[in-house]
């Protein structure tokens, strides 16, 4: 009996430990609710007799990370030792089991945010370092990244050392919106938290939910705690408490739901905090919460197709088609591959009839989970990839991520045709936004509409809409006031700038900020067309790097020159005023007392002639931040590279009229 029961042990030991890696590399094979059944398994086998091995699941804690992506970067990271224990949490599927625990007591009630767990600590009021929580012990320094996630409070208002603990994640919206190669929101937040390029996490658009205050004003109840949390700044975790569990979850969901929040379970928690500490903890858990966790059902059935969808920049995106299934009240039938190597990776060779599984990520995004791959496949049964673009016909290529000079291993189905109609919705979307010429009332159904209706086939068509205007205001959802409106602002949009016009033609790496640049350095459009169709050396220009250049040669401005004719270019009337920075650069951090906002500092250094950039480097010339003594990211980056630091007060005093 005992031999077979240590057998067992082993063997469910060795089948977690080995679909944890599968995990924490970005490729599961399970899900979590096979995981967990299997882990309920063992640590039932454990109690009854009492074998338990150190390298047991049940005894440490995973740092669920994946890896894959960012090895490089996890090779730089500073490892870092926690200043307190980051527990992992005692976990049922069982609401009997949750009602048990709670013993009647008060308690909160949280939302289990799926997410990759990091620690805040703040000294004197100001943030001084985040971590992620690796294994519990010992974790990385993400100090830099947490500086550029907007909801993290640099500064509180409490000076006293102060520790918090919350998940970093990405919501449902935001993970919809980037195009890359991960597979949900958790994967997409813990990989975007560790890159060593905090530029690139901040354009990721992360948020840090807080759910635990480790050290900071004593309350007798958490609830309390985590409500001065919130007044001190912080995004809370969706929470709630009272005597009908089920609403309480219910509520929550909803709460996440609203929020976009990624959640996998609800964490209950005893209010009272002593009383939390009197049930201690294990080398695994705190013993004063238990997780319940709710599970996506998976559903199987038959590959019918795979749809391929234009992407923002002509990358294809593939698309399961299956047969119909209920999920959650609602019939499904597609599901995103999200790209041509996840595609390949999910589904090897894909086929009619495959058999493949089907979740909704927390009952919202439908996703394939896996297949059941086969090598020997009739010809006629397997789905082909496409070979031309199914909007235009163009040839299309497989090319790195993005077009990333650098090997990221991940690839991509592509549309090469820069006239591809399914690029102009968001050619035309970008052009008529807020970083072009900023018309209003062209949003992108109504560009999708005008395109349908064959009155939009290019740019330049936008200035030869009132021609459409009797037949456009009897169109359905339009009317004759909407239209004329629509058409005002199209006029008044033909009177800019050279640097709007630069701006809204979308040339690649050539954004608001860069067009800024070339508008410091010509007049005229004509001037600027001439130094790109004569390829001149843009690198000679500060900030100017290869990239950006080549792609200015490579433009096609036959669109841009039609569209020229249709605009009356001034120049914006700036304030005479001497250039006391020119040619300097300059970063700006930190509160400002001065000036109303970063907006309004950086204009005036640019009206003189300087440059403001996000990142702190050897070229910097000064760094302008109220508390020079301040041990930000920014401040240890300009020391270290020897980079003064003024304030807003020596700034004005030095550089202004």
């Amino acid at each position: 009996m005992i031999e077979n029961a240590f057998n067992k042990i082993s063997e469910l030991i060795s089948w977690l430990n080995a679909r944890t890696e599968e995990y924490n590399i970005g490729r599961p094979t399970v899900s979590d609710e096979e995981w967990d059944n299997k882990y309920f398994e063992l640590e039932k086998l454990e109690k009854e007799t009492g074998i338990i091995f150190k390298y047991s699941p049940t005894q440490k804690i995973n740092a669920n990370e994946p890896k894959k992506e960012i090895k490089t970067v996890v090779d730089k990271l500073e490892k870092v030792e926690h200043n307190h224990q980051m527990l992992s949490l005692e976990k049922t599927k069982d609401l009997i089991e949750v009602m048990s625990f709670l013993e009647n007591k008060d308690y909160v009630a949280m939302a289990k945010m799926d997410g990759l767990t990091c620690s805040l600590r703040y000294v004197n009021g100001e943030l001084v370092s985040a971590e992620t929580r690796g294994d519990g012990i010992v974790g990385e320094d993400i100090t830099h990244n947490a500086y550029v996630i907007s909801n993290i409070p640099k500064k509180i208002d409490y000076k006293e050392e102060f520790i918090i603990d919350g998940e970093v994640i990405s919501t449902y919206e935001n993970f919809r919106n980037f195009v890359g190669w991960f597979k949900n929101p958790r994967n997409f937040a813990a990989g975007s938290i560790r890159l060593l390029d905090a530029r690139e996490c901040e354009r990721r658009k992360l948020k840090f939910i807080a759910w635990d205050v480790i050290k900071g004003p004593e309350y007798e109840l958490f609830s309390n705690s985590l409500k001065n949390a919130e007044k001190l700044g912080f995004e809370i975790v969706p929470a709630d408490s009272g005597s009908d569990i089920q609403a309480v979850i219910d509520n929550i969901k909803e709460q996440a739901r609203v929020k976009s929040y990624p959640i996998d379970g609800i964490v209950f928690k005893y209010d009272n905090i002593e009383y939390g500490k009197s049930k201690g903890q294990t080398t695994h858990h705190f013993k004063n919460a238990l997780a319940f966790k709710f599970y996506d059902e998976i559903y199987i059935t038959n590959l019918k197709n795979i749809d391929w969808t234009m992407g923002r920049t002509g990358t294809l995106c593939p698309v399961a088609i299956f047969d119909p299934v209920e999920m959650d009240g609602s019939t499904v039938s597609r599901a995103s591959l999200h790209n041509y190597s996840v595609m390949k990776d999910l589904l090897g060779i894909p086929f009619l009839g495959q058999k493949i599984q089907i979740f909704k990520a927390n009952m919202i995004i439908p996703q394939v989970l896996k297949a059941v791959k086969m090598d020997d496949i009739e010809k006629d049964l397997i789905i082909k990839i496409p070979k031309v673009c199914p909007i235009c016909g163009e040839k299309l290529i497989v090319r790195d991520y993005n077009n990333s000079i650098k090997d990221t291993g991940i690839k991509e189905l592509y549309c090469p045709n820069p006239n591809c109609a399914g690029k102009m919705i968001n050619r035309i979307d970008h052009f008529v936004g807020k970083k072009g010429l900023d018309i209003k009332g062209l949003s992108k159904a109504t560009i999708e509409k005008l395109m349908d209706y064959g009155w939009l086939k290019d740019l330049h068509d936008i200035f030869e809409l009132h021609l459409y205007q009797k037949d456009w205001g009897k169109k359905p959802g339009f009317g004759a006031k909407s239209v004329e409106n629509v058409l005002k602002a199209i006029e008044t949009a033909r009177t800019t700038t050279l640097e709007k016009f630069i701006s809204s033609l979308g040339i690649p790496l050539i954004g608001s900020t860069v067009a800024k640049d070339i508008c410091n350095k010509i007049d005229t459009y004509e001037d600027f067309r001439t130094k790109c169709r004569t390829h001149f050396n843009f690198m000679e220009w500060d900030g100017f790097a290869e990239s950006k250049t080549q792609s200015l040669w490579n433009y096609d401005f036959t669109e841009a020159d039609k569209i020229y004719e249709y605009l009356t270019l001034v120049k914006e009337e700036k304030p005479k005023v001497e250039l006391t920075l020119d040619g300097k650069t300059i970063v700006i951090t930190g509160r400002l007392n001065e000036f109303k906002n970063r907006n309004e500092l950086q204009k005036e250094i640019e009206l003189r002639g300087g440059k403001v950039v996000n990142t702190v480097s050897k070229r910097t010339d000064f760094l302008i931040n109220n508390d020079i003594e301040s041990n930000s990211a920014k401040n240890k980056a300009a020391k270290a590279a020897g980079v003064p630091i003024i304030t807003e007060v020596d700034f004005k005093a030095n550089y202004l009229d």
